[in-house]
């Protein structure tokens, strides 16, 4: 699939017709665009984006990735992935192009819809056009955000020029405990955006891992992607967003989840690659009783970068949310964390916690962290709170004068650092997947 244009209006009129689209969605691109095209990218004076200075990234530089049709290969790292990862289903992407999809057929017999977004437009058009943008949009901004609408310039160009997607619908009262999988392998070299929508029904379980995987080095490369997740009353979704992008890519994420009443979000994400990458990662509780846990793991080594902003948002009364970030630096790369925990009027007993730790491996590396608060009621439970730390040299001198490596004593402290996490991680062989990357990324 070839396109003339260059990243223009005209483009996005011609992305959305040679993909099909109905009108409602080409309108809702075009909105996106006007939305983009007006605004100004966020700098280190957006308070959001202090410590990630995104001026060199090539946004408007790069070719758009579109699917190109064609029997494709799965690549091995994929193939090494789905012979580990345990899972009842599962959907390939390489670049823009689903080239593999896969659910048991007692899921399909319950109606679990799992497919491409642009299928699903076809086959279910009233679901997904009752969802899609619901969560995350070009203007969908909270909290201290809502000052600074340059925010929204990241995700308008995703909702803009998105390619592919993935669409995963769990009817009334349908569980699954077994994670249903998605692999995007991106090859590099090209501006790539994917959307992610996924929505549980009533009383309905599942759980679901998206995972980012490149070569280790590329071509300069940007992805954008933006995940929603609706969670209906008494549902519960543990989702996992995983990023191993290789040296190259500048990675941008948005996600948020919209919590029903008596609804559970149990969210990790994991970024490990890349050469700068950010998630933005919010929830929204906006029923009675909603509950949110937002668990984050981050290595960086080199010169990486990576930056998570994290939301809790509470609207409704009785509900509560935890967040844990941890993760550690070495090289001369830099870890940023900011959080809020945002209390409306409303909110009366609500329970929030935000922590934030990091571990500095080297002397050049460096982490910022940033835990916010903004109480709006009266009758509330919240703390915040972070830190940061070299390694301790008596610990690694005690290590290593039982006989261990300094790689090997090193790989013990952070995964000691990081334990709590990983111990909350409820699937067994993505826990143990997380820990072989961090064992690899301290011995590199």
């Amino acid at each position: 699939m070839e396109l003339t244009s260059s990243l223009s209006r005209d483009l996005v009129l011609e992305v959305s017709k040679k993909l099909g689209e109905p009108q409602w969605l080409q309108a809702k691109r075009l909105e996106a665009w006007e939305t983009f095209a007006k605004l100004p990218y966020p700098t280190t004076r957006t308070e959001e984006w202090k410590y990630t200075d995104i001026t060199e990234v090539p946004f408007e530089e790069l070719k758009l990735e579109l699917p190109k049709g064609g029997a494709i290969e799965i690549p091995q790292a994929v193939k090494d992935r789905l012979a580990q990862a345990q899972l009842s289903g599962y959907a390939v992407f390489v670049g823009a192009d689903l080239v593999h999809v896969e659910l048991p057929e007692d899921l399909k017999a319950q109606g679990v819809v799992f497919t491409s977004l642009h299928d699903a437009i076809a086959q279910y058009p009233k679901l997904v056009e009752e969802n899609l943008f619901k969560a995350v949009n070009w203007s969908d901004l909270v909290g201290t955000q809502v000052n600074r609408p340059e925010n929204s310039k990241i995700p308008a160009l995703n909702a803009a020029l998105f390619t592919h997607g993935v669409f995963l619908y769990v009817p009334k009262n349908v569980e699954f405990s077994k994670p249903i999988g998605v692999f995007k392998y991106l090859g590099g070299g090209q501006l790539s955006g994917s959307r992610t929508l996924i929505v549980g029904d009533v009383n309905s379980q599942a759980v679901y891992i998206e995972e980012y995987i490149s070569p280790a080095k590329v071509a300069p490369s940007v992805n954008t992607s933006s995940t929603e997740i609706i969670v209906s009353d008494g549902a519960k979704v543990r989702h996992a967003h995983i990023q191993l992008l290789g040296q190259g890519f500048y990675h941008f994420h948005r996600q948020r989840a919209h919590l029903q009443r008596d609804a559970a979000l149990n969210d990790l994400v994991v970024n490990m690659g890349a050469t700068l990458s950010r998630a933005d990662v919010q929830s929204e509780m906006l029923g009675s009783g909603s509950s949110s846990e937002m668990l984050g793991l981050y290595f960086t080594s080199g010169n990486e970068h990576v930056d998570h902003y994290t939301l809790q948002h509470h609207v409704a009364d009785h509900a509560h949310s935890d967040v844990l970030y941890k993760g550690a630096a070495k090289d001369q790369s830099r870890t940023v964390y900011a959080g809020l925990i945002k209390v409306g009027v409303g909110a009366q007993k609500t329970d929030a916690y935000q922590t934030n730790r990091n571990l500095l491996l080297s002397e050049d590396a460096r982490s910022d962290s940033v835990p916010q608060l903004e109480i709006g009621a009266n009758d509330v439970k919240c703390s915040h709170g972070s830190s940061t730390a070299p390694v301790e040299p008596g610990e690694l001198f005690y290590l290593m004068s039982r006989g261990l490596p300094r790689h090997m004593a090193q790989q013990i402290l952070v995964k000691g650092h990081m334990t709590d996490v990983l111990t909350r991680i409820p699937i067994e062989p993505l826990r143990q997947y997380i820990e072989s990357i961090i064992e690899e990324k301290v011995r590199v």
